[in-house]
C-alpha cells in the first residue's frame, strides 16, 4: 500500500469511527424519545426541557454524520479507489456514489440534506412542519446508517 493509500485508509478509518460516534448518540436520542415518537403536534408542544435536549442532539448529531458521510468520506472513498475528485463539484460525487450504489439516488441526498437544514436552522415554523420535518428525519436514520454500511463493503 502506498503513502497516500495508507493515509486515506487512516482518515477513512478514523471517519467511520466517528460516524459510529454520530450514530450512537442518535440512537441514545431517539431512544430517549421514544415516548414521543412518532412526534405529534401536541406531544412536540409538549416537549419537556430534556425532550428538547434529545431532540437538539438528534438535529445536531443527524448533521454531522450527514456531512462526515457526504462532504468527507464520499470524497475519500473515491480517492481511494483511484479516482481523481481534487476539483470535482458535489453534485458530481453524488451521481458517482449513486453509480456506485452506495446511496439510493443524489435527489434523496440533496433531499435529506434539505430536510435537516430547514431544522438545524432557527427558519420560522409552525408546529405543523416542524413535526413533519423531524418524523421525515427520523425515518430517514437508517438511510444514513444503510449508507456508511453500504460505504465500508465498498472499501473493503
Amino acid at each position: 500500500m502506498t503513502g497516500k493509500k495508507q493515509e486515506l485508509s487512516e482518515r477513512i478509518q478514523r471517519e467511520f469511527e466517528i460516524c459510529e460516534n454520530h450514530l450512537s448518540r442518535i440512537d441514545e436520542a431517539l431512544e430517549a424519545l421514544e415516548v414521543a415518537l412518532p412526534l405529534t403536534v401536541d406531544a412536540y408542544v409538549d416537549l419537556s426541557e430534556s425532550d428538547v435536549r434529545c431532540l437538539d442532539q438528534f438535529i445536531f448529531r443527524f448533521a454531522k454524520l450527514q456531512d462526515a458521510l457526504g462532504a468527507k468520506m464520499f470524497r475519500y472513498a473515491l480517492e481511494y479507489m483511484d479516482e481523481d475528485v481534487k476539483d470535482v463539484p458535489m453534485r458530481d460525487i453524488l451521481n458517482k456514489m449513486e453509480r456506485y450504489r452506495i446511496i439510493e439516488s443524489a435527489e434523496d441526498w440533496n433531499y435529506i440534506r434539505e430536510l435537516r437544514n430547514s431544522v438545524s436552522h432557527d427558519y420560522p415554523m409552525v408546529a405543523n412542519e416542524e413535526v413533519d420535518t423531524f418524523n421525515a428525519l427520523i425515518k430517514k436514520v437508517e438511510t444514513l446508517r444503510d449508507v456508511k454500511e453500504r460505504l465500508q463493503k465498498w472499501i473493503k
